[in-house]
């Protein structure tokens, strides 16, 4: 994956049409937030000096924000990586640093 591949992640986030059918967005909405954690895991073992880490970290920080979010995604991924030693704590402040906890 490189940052085209996150761009067009990116991009199918912001298309998620939250109006329309809320269950078929969340559904899709996790679809790409659990592709970008699988590509964050896979290249922190594989090569963890790559730049996308970061910005697939800051995508996936500001696309969370829901307690069952934090739950799946900051409980259950982040801290699991940190806790393993595969995400510096640098890293795990820029995802800390940039979600956008809201209520939900």
């Amino acid at each position: 994956m490189d940052n085209t591949d996150i761009l067009k992640l990116k991009q199918k986030l912001e298309s998620i049409d939250w109006n329309a059918d809320f269950e078929k967005a969340d559904i899709e909405n996790y679809k790409v937030l659990d592709s970008l954690c699988e590509y964050i895991e896979k290249e922190l073992s594989n090569n963890s000096k790559s730049e996308t880490i970061d910005a697939a970290i800051l995508l996936l920080a500001e696309n969370v924000g829901c307690a069952e979010d934090f739950e799946r995604y900051e409980v259950n991924f982040v801290n699991r990586l940190v806790d393993k030693g595969l995400l510096s704590k640098e890293r795990a402040k820029l995802f800390y640093n940039n979600t956008n906890r809201r209520q939900g």
